[in-house]
């Protein structure tokens, strides 16, 4: 597409009359992040994918556990050596307290507890992911209401020059159906058009109040709140103006979020089935601890201690392998769904651009026909006046020149959105 009705499009736009201290469609964007519901869920998310990353680091590092506990007998034991021999209570009274801390660090743990940090890693690089796709996904729905509101603003504005066409056609039919010069009919079908005309500006002036209404509720806000939106979009930096289409299919190969978002999720799966087979290996543990022991029987009643601890389960009946097993199958399953996502979104940028390329064109010869339908309406008009032309010449004329002039609007806001969609089917939005 040239540059030349790249231009021609955003100069449309820009063109339009800007209220000042209007709302920006950046200023939108904004907000909408700042509100949207979805956004503070996806928040949470990440913020518990992160705290599970924590948790698992903590799996390598020192655990101490402390204990106690109190004991009532209803009489205090001795030793029986046998031939009526008795050794002196265990304990001076029917009862005994006991107490303890030990100290763990795992040495080796078959490679599970880094299998399980790299695992809750990559769920939280899916996580932040998943925030960042769904930042785009937002703010392209919010253009698109934005968009929504502009184009109803201009479809209002399309009708009520509409309105104040036909009113001065039907009072010109009036005046020459007063003095005689045109039959009755001609009144009558210009004030028929007048009223349809005013029918159509009323459903225009409801189109615009739920774009605004829409709008609003979007963005969190009441929804009579008032909208006054800048309809420069400021959108022409979005896409490398160099780039094919190939060139952005390309890009959003490397950018689309939701396929970093799969990306992960795989590698997460993947780091899980090692740590499901690393506990099926020999656990290694370096362990200490502090132990007292009331009694009156032993000459100590506190002792330290230090040790090595070994565990290996041989056989759990295949749990470890088959849970192994399935966490794998699980991320060929997402691979799978990665590679169809990729053909998709590379469809998905395609038809973008194809759309984008159309609207521009379409917007050309629109805005090119909007002319043209102008000085055909201005021509007929004089013929008209002098009694060369007919009725039906003036309302045909004025309808060809609200559906050149709608056409247009169609093109340059289809252009936009076209721009933005494209934008985030290549994960530059």
């Amino acid at each position: 597409m040239s540059r030349i009705v790249v231009g021609f499009i955003l100069g449309g736009l820009v063109a339009l009359p800007s209220a000042g201290g209007a709302e920006t469609l950046a200023d939108a964007w904004e907000e909408a992040l700042a509100s949207h519901q979805q956004i503070a869920a996806a928040n949470a998310r990440r913020d518990a994918a992160e705290l599970d990353l924590e948790s698992a680091k903590g799996a390598r590092s020192v655990s101490v556990d402390v204990n106690g506990s109190f004991t009532q007998l209803d009489t205090a034991p001795s030793f029986d050596f046998g031939g009526g021999m008795t050794s002196a209570p265990l304990f001076a009274n029917d009862n005994f307290a006991a107490a303890g801390a030990q100290l763990s660090v795992p040495l080796y743990a078959g490679g599970s507890i880094n299998a399980g940090i790299n695992a809750a890693e990559n769920s939280m690089r899916a996580s932040e992911e998943h925030l960042a796709a769904l930042r785009q996904r937002i703010k392209l729905a919010t253009s698109e209401h934005y968009v929504q509101v502009l184009r109803a603003e201009q479809a209002l504005e399309v009708a009520r020059s509409n309105v104040a066409s036909l009113e001065a056609h039907t009072a010109v039919a009036e005046n020459r159906y007063n003095i005689g010069d045109v039959p009755h009919n001609d009144f009558l079908a210009a004030s028929v058009a007048l009223a349809i005309a005013r029918q159509n500006q009323l459903q225009a002036e409801n189109s615009l109040d739920y774009a605004r209404a829409a709008y609003n509720r979007f963005l969190g806000r009441p929804l009579d709140n008032g909208v006054s939106l800048d309809p420069n979009l400021d959108i022409e930096q979005i896409i490398p103006a160099t780039a094919d289409v190939d060139e952005l299919a390309a890009i959003a190969a490397r950018e689309r979020h939701e396929l970093a978002v799969l990306e992960m999720q795989s590698a997460a799966f993947r780091e899980q089935s090692d740590a499901a087979r690393g506990k099926s290996r020999p656990q290694f543990a370096l362990t200490g601890g502090y132990m007292y022991q009331e009694n009156e029987f032993l000459d100590r009643e506190d002792f330290w201690m230090a040790g090595l601890t070994f565990r290996w389960d041989l056989f759990d009946g295949g749990q470890s392998r088959k849970q192994a097993a399935s966490l794998d199958r699980r991320a060929l399953a997402i691979d799978y769904s990665r590679n169809d996502l990729q053909t998709t979104i590379a469809l998905e940028v395609r038809k973008a651009w194809n759309d984008r390329d159309e609207a521009a064109h379409r917007a050309v010869v629109a805005g090119n026909a909007v002319d043209q339908a102008e000085e055909n309406l201005r021509v007929v008009r004089n013929r008209y006046d002098a009694g060369a032309s007919t009725n039906v010449e003036v309302l045909d004329a004025e309808s060809l020149r609200m559906q050149a002039m709608s056409n247009r609007d169609d093109a340059r806001y289809g252009h936009a959105l076209a721009t933005l969609r494209l934008a985030q089917a290549a994960g530059l939005l």
